[in-house]
C-alpha cells in the first residue's frame, strides 16, 4: 500500500533542526519519546538527540519517520539537508567576516563592471562572489601568483590583479569547444594566421580563433586589469586542450601579433605543465636560468616564423618606403616589419606610426 502522506502542509521558510518538527508530531499526537523509540526501533537516547537538534537524520531513520507519521522520507532527508547547510552557511559567514580586506586586494570595481562579480556585492557577500568566480571553496585555498610566477626585472604585476585576469580567460575558454590538440595543425595554423595579420580584426578574430580551436587551442582576448602587466599567457587547461590569452595592452598590432606567435611557441615547443605569463616562465627547480631559456626560445620562434631568417639581411638594409612591398612579399602586414626594424634600432618611433594600426576591444 502507498503511503499517503499527512493532510499537514511543511515547508518551513527558513532552514531549522528537522528535530524540531519531529517534536511538533509527537506534542500534536500525545506520543512520547519512549513510545517513538520503540516503534522505530532505536533509543529513547537517539530519539531525544535528534528532537534537540544534536543528532542528524540518516535515510535508515527517514524511512522510520516515513511509516510513523505517514511523511515522506524525502522530506525528512530534504529539511536535515538545509539545517546542515544552513549551519555550514552560518560558519562560513563567520569565518569570511575576517576575509573582507583580503577581498579588496582585487580589483573589485572592475569586476564588477565587467559582469564578473555582482554590483552590489559586499562585506561577506563579495567574499563569498571572489571565491565563485576564482573557483575555489575557502579564502586559504588562494595561491598568490607572485610565487609561482618569475617575476620580471622591468616590472612587477600586481598579483590579485593578474589572477583576477587569468580567471577571466580561464571561464572564457571554458566556452569555446575544441578538438584535441594536434601539432601538426597548429603549426600548419599559424601559417595561416601569418597572411590574417593583413585583414581587419572583425576579419581575422573569428577567424583566428576557428583555426586555433580546430586544433585544440582555445583563443582568448581580454583587456588586463590595472596592475595586471600581462601582454599574454600560455597554459593547459586540460592534457589535449591549450589556452592561449592575450591582452591589448599597448594596443599596436605588431606587439599584439608578436606576442600572439610567442604564446604560441609556448604550446608548440615546451612542457604541457609549464605556465607562462607575458613571457615570463613558472619557476621550477631548473630556476630563472632555465625559464630565461624557454622564453628567448618562444622568442626566436616568433621573429622566424614571421620573418624568416633568410630574408634578415634584406631587412636590415631596407628603405623606408619599400616596407610595405616587403610586407606584401612576405605575406604579413607591414606593422611586423616596422616593429622588427624598431627592435632592432634600425627605424624611428615617429617613421614607424604610419605602418602601425591601433588595436582595440569590441563587443
Amino acid at each position: 500500500m502507498a503511503v499517503m502522506p499527512s493532510k499537514r502542509s511543511f515547508g518551513p521558510t527558513y532552514a531549522v533542526p528537522a528535530g524540531e518538527t519531529i517534536g511538533d508530531l509527537l506534542e500534536e499526537r500525545r506520543m512520547t519519546q519512549t513510545e517513538l523509540a520503540k516503534r522505530l526501533g532505536v533509543t529513547l537516547k537517539h530519539v531525544n538527540q535528534v528532537v534537540n537538534g544534536g543528532a542528524s537524520i540518516s535515510a535508515e531513520l527517514a524511512l522510520g519517520l516515513e511509516k510513523v507519521f505517514r511523511v515522506p522520507a524525502s522530506f525528512w532527508l530534504s529539511r536535515e539537508s538545509l539545517y546542515q547547510a544552513d549551519l555550514a552557511r552560518r560558519t562560513e559567514t563567520k569565518e569570511l567576516e575576517s576575509h573582507t580586506e583580503w577581498a579588496k586586494s582585487f580589483p573589485v570595481s572592475e569586476l564588477k563592471k565587467r559582469g564578473w562579480l555582482p554590483a552590489d556585492a559586499t562585506g561577506v557577500e563579495l567574499v563569498q562572489a571572489l571565491l565563485g568566480f576564482l573557483g575555489i571553496a575557502s579564502p586559504k585555498l588562494w595561491q598568490d601568483p607572485a610565487v609561482a610566477y618569475r617575476k620580471s626585472q622591468r616590472y612587477e604585476s600586481d598579483p590579485f590583479a593578474l589572477a583576477a585576469w587569468l580567471r577571466v580567460g580561464e571561464l572564457e575558454a571554458g566556452g569555446i569547444d575544441c578538438r584535441p590538440y594536434d601539432g601538426d595543425r597548429f603549426m600548419a595554423a599559424l601559417q595561416e594566421v601569418r597572411h590574417l595579420t593583413r585583414v581587419r580584426p572583425k576579419e581575422w578574430q573569428p577567424r583566428l580563433t576557428e583555426l586555433l580551436a580546430d586544433a585544440g587551442v582555445a583563443l582568448v582576448i581580454a583587456d588586463t586589469f590595472k596592475g595586471a602587466r600581462a601582454h599574454g599567457a600560455t597554459r593547459w587547461l586540460a592534457p589535449t586542450k591549450a589556452l592561449i590569452q592575450l591582452s591589448l595592452r599597448y594596443r599596436w598590432e605588431d606587439i599584439f601579433w608578436f606576442s600572439f606567435f610567442h604564446e604560441a611557441a609556448h604550446v608548440a615547443l615546451h612542457r604541457k605543465k609549464g605556465i607562462f605569463v607575458d613571457g615570463l616562465a613558472l619557476a621550477d627547480s631548473a630556476g630563472d636560468r632555465e625559464a630565461k631559456r624557454l622564453e628567448d626560445e618562444a622568442d626566436r620562434f616568433a621573429a622566424r616564423l614571421l620573418i624568416p631568417e633568410k630574408y634578415n639581411s634584406r631587412l636590415r638594409q631596407l628603405q623606408i618606403p619599400d616596407i610595405p612591398a616587403f610586407a606584401d612579399e612576405l605575406g604579413i602586414t607591414p606593422a611586423i616589419v616596422v616593429g622588427r626594424l624598431q627592435h632592432e634600432g634600425l627605424m624611428h618611433y615617429r617613421e614607424s606610426v604610419k605602418y602601425k594600426r591601433r588595436l582595440d576591444f569590441v563587443e
